[in-house]
């Protein structure tokens, strides 16, 4: 028994350092990136013509100018703002909201500064669940560090909140729905997370070990006497009901292409999407085993069951597919090639039906296993399905970047299956990376609608 201890902890300390440099050469890869950007994109790119142009209107304090389409509110340009004329009076200079470059640099900063700091609140309770460069590294945001778009402060805001009550000896429910309500501010669908994250905060408070009926009544009871607690998700719950009615929707502009649809096939995309970048954590022959237990298990119940499962993923397929005019006409995103090679193909309903189910099975039960070791109740195991759905399929885009939330949370949770599958990850995910900044910055064409001006393809 003293040699396997011994072996082990020489294993911790040789991951521990293989870490360290793991996380310096990653922060020198995203450094290379941003030269790069800085070098290759001279004008704005898709999205950030939007985002860029309004975050400069704010800079010059003209509040009362919008662009219509904009689909989101501004907490950008508020944060774009703010940053900007910090590092006006740092720097003693003026107008750098002006330069295209230093606005990307906010996300730039979100990702490597705020998210880390966060990701190792979040890990306070097991340091072996993750390597903090893995959540970083994660390449649906990795994209967007180098570009003026929401998604990296919007999930810095969510999982920041999430910190606040994830640990249950500290708990700041007051701060957590401060920065829940700042997120708002970035994209409407986060009040969802925040109705999670509410949900956390009750459920930690409830006795680990407690039985399934017991632990639904105790919830019941703690939600109404932590009732004063609960006040700033209350009031934000509130607020955002206020909005919808303002605002005729949850859509600030361009809602016609914009408008809520029941889009349920996108759980599938965002499930595959999660097990396409978490495989080294969960993948195993015992993983495998068992699945296909699951598939043929009980007595042959489990096989009906399955049968009737993939009849309904069969239908979702068929019937709750949306396919959105600009997932058809934007080539610079790879959900077109996705949707064009894999998913518009003869036999691709009959394909998918197997990967579909495969994945949702996954998911469901690699974070069940995971609420064994890291206290993830039912309720809390069903809240984060939930939410995930309701953030995703009212949404007509196959849009990767609305996966960003699902995809961290789960990964925050879900336990290494070897020793070294966090090296395997780091690895994984930055092939990913890599690939994807070598399309971006070598692969471009031109559209004969906007003649001379570059394209690229991202996420």
């Amino acid at each position: 028994m003293p040699l396997v201890v011994s072996s082990q902890f020489q294993m911790q300390r040789r991951l521990a350092k293989v870490k360290v440099l793991c996380t310096l050469a990653f922060y020198l890869f995203v450094g290379y990136i941003f030269l790069l950007t800085t070098k290759h994109l001279q004008d704005p790119f898709i999205d950030e013509i939007f985002h860029l142009r309004q975050c400069q209107v704010y800079c010059a304090y003209n509040f009362s100018i919008w662009d219509n389409k904009i689909t989101t509110p501004p907490g950008l340009y508020i944060l774009g703002l703010i940053y900007t004329k910090l590092l006006e009076f740092i720097t003693m200079t003026h107008g750098l909201c002006q330069n295209d470059n230093v606005l990307r640099s906010l996300n730039l900063s979100g990702g490597l500064l705020a998210l880390p700091f966060i990701a190792k609140k979040i890990k306070q309770s097991n340091v072996n669940r993750f390597w903090t460069v893995n959540i970083i590294a994660q390449p649906l945001l990795f994209t967007y560090y180098s570009l003026f778009y929401t998604d990296v402060w919007s999930t810095v805001l969510v999982l920041g909140s999430l910190a606040f009550v994830t640990t249950r000896s500290k708990q700041h429910p007051i701060w957590s729905a401060q920065l829940g309500f700042a997120s708002l501010w970035l994209r409407q669908t986060n009040i969802v997370w925040l109705a999670f994250i509410a949900t956390v905060y009750i459920d930690r408070q409830i006795v680990r070990d407690s039985g399934v009926c017991n632990r639904i009544i105790q919830f019941v009871k703690t939600t109404f006497k932590s009732h004063l607690q609960l006040l700033g998700y209350i009031v934000n719950f509130a607020l955002f009901a206020l909005f919808i009615k303002y605002n005729g929707g949850i859509t600030f502009g361009d809602k016609d292409n914009h408008k809520v649809q029941l889009h349920l096939v996108q759980i599938f995309y965002c499930f595959t999407f999660v097990n396409f970048f978490t495989w080294p954590i969960w993948l195993s022959k015992k993983t495998l085993s068992l699945y296909i237990k699951f598939l043929v298990g009980n007595y042959g119940i489990n096989l009906v069951f399955n049968m009737l499962a993939s009849w309904a993923i069969f239908y979702i397929i068929n019937n709750f597919t949306i396919v959105h005019p600009f997932l058809l006409a934007d080539n610079r995103h790879y959900t077109f090639y996705i949707f064009r090679r894999l998913l518009n193909t003869k036999y691709s309903t009959y394909l998918a039906v197997p990967v579909y189910h495969f994945v949702t099975y996954n998911c469901v039960a690699t974070i069940y296993r995971a609420g064994h070791q890291f206290g993830l109740s039912p309720i809390l195991i069903l809240g984060f399905i939930t939410a995930t759905i309701l953030t995703i399929t009212p949404s007509p885009l196959f849009e990767p970047r609305y996966y960003i939330v699902p995809l961290l949370i789960f990964r925050l949770f879900i336990a290494p299956s070897t020793g070294y599958a966090n090296l395997l990850e780091f690895i994984w995910l930055n092939i990913i990376n890599a690939i994807t900044s070598l399309v971006f910055f070598n692969y471009t064409f031109t559209w004969w609608s906007e003649p001379g001006k570059i394209q690229r393809i991202i996420w």
